[in-house]
């Protein structure tokens, strides 16, 4: 009888074992809800949670990120790199993040239209496209700050441009402490990993067709998407004429690529330039300044040297006659 028992008894004992050595893991979904259990299994194919009662097994494409109790602290952490800010930040819902980061993002104005762009540092650094100023020198600035009766406009008219980048559709501009007060919002922060994934979900602020302060969702369309010669982010969420210069945010609230196209004719189609691209930029700003000399070139070219005194080893000297 007792030998009847004996593999029962082996069998319960591995299986606590099991569990008691399971990590504890929290996972964040696609759209910011998260579980926390003990991991059973992860692979390609998802994970696979214990609930104690029954087994949760989530597809990976709906796991935004997998996170062991030990690196908790590590979740949400932020650096803050020259005049902008990288990070991990937290999955969150769409609207807590909008919340986060709304203030950010604001209206440029010119003479002859209007685009989007957000801001990067509290020293009043801002990232458009570069086709939002072509042609411009005087801007206009518009911020959304959030008061006890709703949403306050603030008008910011000396806007100076630092550096432009025409073949990439970048401009960065900044604004004048004198009329900040150096009372801005916090900043956006900028994805630094390059790890967007097809499917991921992501969401744009914008001011389309001057509607402001507007919030569109979808999905990653594409990652390598080439259009004259350019890496593009795909994306579904709507982007409209007014959009462009404007952030596209992932489900951390981390800006994963900076809108500058929709298609007129076709639904579903809209682009953005990667994160990584905007981070290069913001790098090398100093090899793309603005001219005022040449307004329309956001590159300087400086004459080649005159050369003086003894002829250099393997370049002939001119003769005196010539």
């Amino acid at each position: 009888m007792k030998s009847a028992h004996l593999p029962v008894f082996v069998l319960a004992a591995t299986l606590t074992l099991s569990a008691v050595a399971a990590e504890i893991v929290t996972v964040t979904l696609v759209g910011g809800g998260r579980v926390t259990a003990p991991l059973l299994r992860r692979n390609d194919d998802g994970v696979v949670l214990d609930l104690g009662f029954e087994a949760l097994q989530i597809p990976a494409k709906r796991v935004l990120d997998v996170r062991a109790e030990s690196e908790s602290t590590v979740t949400g952490a932020e650096s803050e790199s020259d005049i902008y800010r990288t990070g991990r930040l937290e999955a969150r819902e769409v609207p807590e993040l909008v919340k986060r980061f709304g203030e950010a993002v604001v209206m440029i104005r010119n003479p002859g239209g209007l685009g989007t762009g957000f801001l990067i540092s509290r020293d009043g650094h801002l990232v458009t496209n570069y086709h939002v100023v072509e042609n411009n020198t005087r801007l206009q600035v518009t911020m959304f700050r959030r008061t006890d009766k709703g949403f306050e406009k603030t008008e910011f008219r000396k806007v100076r441009i630092v550096a432009l980048q025409p073949l990439r559709d970048l401009a960065i501009l900044q604004l004048d402490s004198t009329e900040t007060k150096n009372q801005l919002p916090e900043p956006v922060v900028i994805n630094d990993r390059d790890d967007l994934r097809v499917g991921d979900l992501v969401f744009a602020i914008g001011n389309p067709a001057g509607l402001e302060r507007s919030v569109t969702q979808g999905i990653v369309s594409s990652t390598t998407r080439t259009i004259d010669q350019m890496r593009l982010i795909q994306t579904d969420a709507a982007i409209n004429p007014g959009n462009s210069g404007g952030p596209i945010f992932n489900a951390r609230g981390e800006v994963v690529a900076v809108a500058c196209a929709g298609a007129a004719v076709f639904e579903g189609l809209a682009f953005g330039i990667p994160a990584n691209e905007l981070i290069d930029f913001l790098i090398h700003r100093e090899t793309y300044p603005y001219d005022e000399s040449q307004p329309q070139n956001g590159v300087t070219y400086l004459p080649p040297p005159h050369q003086t005194g003894a002829p250099v080893e393997g370049v002939l000297a001119p003769r005196a006659d010539q």
